[in-house]
Order: C-alpha cells, then structure tokens, then sequence
C-alpha cells in the first residue's frame, strides 16, 4: 500500500532544523518523510481492525514534527518508523463489536491500557482520565502515545491501518467526510473548554485562530454561550470564521491589549494589564503566544495551553506575581457535562452535528503531493486556509467546496 512513512535520522533531523530556521518552506528532500509505494504494515494484535482511510487532516504536531520545531520529549514515546495521522475518517473491512464492515468510522488515536491489552490498567484509564494514561510504551504494541506516532498501528496518511475496536466511532449519516475528519480536533477542543472549568459570564481570550483556535471558539458556542469571547485571528478569513461563532476579533496583541483592558476596567503596566482576562486559550503554543496569554491575563486567572507548546524561553515573573493557574490540555478522556458522564469524542460528534466543522477544511492533497500539502498546511494562515488534509485515494489535489 501507498504510505508517508517517517523515520528517524539524526542528520535529517539537523537539516531540516536548519532549513527551519532561515525559510518557512519544507522541503521534502531533506526531510525524514518519504512515500512509500509498497509499504507492509503486520496486523499488530489478534482483534486488530484493519480499516481503509478515507481522509486524515494534517495537525499543527505534525507539522511541528516535520519541521523539527517541536519538543523532543516525544521520541522516547514514539517508535520509528511510522506512519503519521491521528485526525483519521475510514471505513472498516470487517466485523467487530456493534460495528459492520464497510461502516464509516473515526479513529479515536489515543494507544491507551485498553488498547494496548493492559491489564489490570492504570490508575486514570480506571476512572476514564485515558489522556493521562501512564502505559504508552507498553503492552502488545509498539511505543506510541497514538495512532501516528506508532510503528505498529500505521495512521491516516496512508491508504490502511489498524485500530482497536474500541477506538472505532460510527460517523452518523448526516456528518460529510469533511466533517468526520474534524472530529478529533473538535474533540481536544472541547476537552480543553471543559478543563477550564467555566461557570458562564466569563470574559475569554482566545489566542489564535488556525483550525486549534476556531474549533475552541466552536465549543464555546456550544458549551459557554454566556461567556463572552475575544479572538486573536491574524487574518481577515479567520476573523470571517470565530465572528460567524459569535466572537470579538482583534488581528494583533496591541488590539488584544486594549481589549483587555477595556473589559476589565483595569490599566496598563508596562506591557502588562493590570486586571484581564478571566480565562485565555493560547492555541498557538509559541513563546510569544504563551507570554502574550500570561499578560492579558487576571490576576487568579486560568490559562489553558491547547495547542502543542514548543520549547520555549518565558518569562514567568507576571505568572507567579498574578497567581495565574497555566493549565495544560492534551487530548480527551471522559467529560462531565451537566448531569451526564460521556466521552469526549461522543460529545464532538454530538456538536460536529450542530456546528458542520467540515466547511473548514480548505483542501485535499494526494499522498503524492505531500511536500505541498505540508506547505500549505504550514503556511495556512496566509494562504487563506484553515485545515488541510489528505485523501489517499485522490490524484490530485483539489478543493472540495468547489467540486460541489
């Protein structure tokens, strides 16, 4: 089967770390991903559900990996090489448990104690916490905190790959593919809106609008429609999307510094406001951004980190002299809303129902053509896009609003 395999080389590595820091252009030659025509992926355990993928969307981690802008913390967790994908919509080849083959479903990536055939689990995979799971490097697979960081699983920038059937979601008739392939991220969004613990009326700030950003400002609508919302989006298309929601926009800090200030009635400290925010998302993870999240910020605020952080030099002072709380969210697990206990992928299905997050995904690229699909991904702000995602089954690349 067609691939885009990533391996782990040292030389590579120190290359496209250079390339990186003189040009936002990825350049697949010096890069550790390659396609392979003729990849052979073994079925990793006995009830492994071989599954025929559709779509998979391009997320900021990868993109962080490919450009070895990310932290290297991951790699002891990670087993090369690999296929990436986590943001995965397939169908199913064969029969498990209240699934058929030849449904529509979507991958729920995390490689948890379940998964990994871990008995008895750990501790947070007993109470549902599966995003805190401590297992990610044992059991009868491969090291992997998921599907597309695990040698044995495979993942969605491929044309098949193996899931648990507890990792399978039925995709209900009424969401597109497009629509499918958002469900993960909205998934991590929500976990991330929930984690913040909201009780309605907050002032929020969220700080970026790429498709982390604008499936943030998705859940609130959803979740906390009496808090009120204030978008940091760069680009007039971005701005189009989080107002649609129902956010503020402002397209820079000095704007987000105001507005800050306006909300909270407070003044300005240097380059600090002296009141803020009650609750900032950072869904950028720059060193920038985190700074620019802990200044805007209340006294006794909460910050939440949702998108993937890259190493960074910060200055903490403002942090412990305000008493902020710097939160972070990774992934999903169980949430509890109102009076009921779900999962969190069951809630983004729920929500993907309500809000279509497929009108955000911008273009589809062949595996073939992925030294251009990770550059538009890259560079997607700019180049007027939110989500881009590949379709293993394409020649080339298209839009899929205008086939419409």
């Amino acid at each position: 089967m067609k691939a885009l395999l990533f391996s782990r080389s040292a030389s590579k590595y120190a290359i496209t770390k250079a390339v990186n820091a003189v040009s936002s252009r990825y350049l697949a030659s010096t890069s550790s991903l390659e396609l392979e025509r003729n990849y052979q992926l073994a079925m990793p355990f006995e009830n492994a559900i071989k599954c025929n993928i559709i779509l998979s969307g391009i997320c900021g981690s990868d993109i962080g990996l490919l450009t070895a802008n990310s932290s290297r913390y991951f790699e002891p967790l990670t087993s090369f090489p690999f296929v990436p994908g986590h943001e995965v919509v397939a169908i199913t080849t064969q029969d498990c448990t209240g699934i058929k083959a030849g449904s529509r479903v979507v991958i729920e990536p995390a490689l948890t104690c379940n998964i990994r055939g871990i008995n008895p689990p750990c501790e947070f995979c007993t109470r549902g916490e599966t995003d805190k799971c401590t297992n990610t490097i044992s059991g009868h697979l491969t090291s992997g905190l998921q599907t597309g960081y695990c040698s044995s699983t495979g993942g969605g920038w491929s044309e098949t790959l193996y899931a648990h059937p507890n990792q399978l979601h039925i995709v209900p008739e009424d969401l597109s593919d497009l629509d499918a392939i958002m469900i993960e991220p909205l998934a991590c969004a929500i976990h991330s809106v929930l984690g913040a613990k909201l009780n309605g009326g907050e002032n929020i700030c969220v700080i970026g609008a790429g498709s982390v950003g604008i499936l943030i400002v998705s859940a609130l609508s959803q979740l906390a429609p009496s808090c009120g919302i204030t978008s940091l989006a760069k680009y007039s298309h971005q701005r189009t999307a989080v107002e649609s929601l129902g956010a503020k926009t402002v397209s820079n800090f000095g704007e987000l510094q105001r507005s800050s200030r306006q909300l909270s009635r407070s003044l300005m400290i240097g380059n600090r406001v002296s009141g803020g925010f009650d609750v900032t998302f950072d869904a950028v993870g720059s060193p920038d951004s985190i700074q620019s999240a802990i200044e805007v910020t209340k006294p006794g605020g909460t910050i939440i980190l949702a998108g993937m952080p890259y190493p960074a030099k910060i200055d903490l002072t403002p942090l412990w002299h305000k008493q902020i709380s710097l939160v972070g969210s990774y992934a999903y697990g169980t949430e509890v809303v109102g009076d009921r206990e779900i999962r969190t992928f069951d809630l983004a299905i729920e929500l993907a129902q309500k809000l279509s997050p497929g009108k955000f995904v911008s273009v589809l690229y062949s595996l073939e053509d992925f030294e251009e699909a990770i550059n538009h991904a890259r560079n997607a702000g700019s180049r007027n896009a939110i989500k881009i995602a590949f379709d293993p089954n394409a020649k080339v690349s298209s839009n899929p609003r205008e086939e419409k």
